[in-house]
């Protein structure tokens, strides 16, 4: 019997998004996260976890979130992780300027 036949393949295609998480005192944070789903409606799941003070999640121990933007990817896992390397300086450049500036480096030669 051969397993595995009949299953669907999950997708890895999605969108990497960046938050900046105010957490008070002037310290503020990039949050880089990932979805498969709509960027809306995964900021408004972080809204709701900021209203509710839940403090089990990052975003929830933040007094406010915003979001800096969003890059889509064919794999965003490999480009969640490619992001979560870049300075913090980086990381709101790419968000200002979203996915013009986000491609693989090729060198042809």
């Amino acid at each position: 019997m051969v397993f595995g036949w009949g299953k669907k393949k999950k997708s890895k295609a999605g969108s990497v998004y960046l938050l900046e998480a105010d957490f008070g005192k002037g310290k503020k944070k990039i949050y880089t996260g990932q979805t498969g789903r709509s960027v809306r409606t995964r900021f408004g799941e972080h809204i709701g976890n900021v209203k509710k003070r839940n403090t089990t999640t990052y975003t929830g121990r933040a007094k406010s979130v915003k979001l800096l933007g969003s890059v889509r990817s064919t794999n965003r896992f490999k480009a969640e992780k490619t992001i979560k390397r870049m300075s913090p300086a980086s990381k709101r450049r790419l968000a200002s300027s979203g996915a013009k500036k986000y491609k693989r480096k090729r060198n042809w030669y």
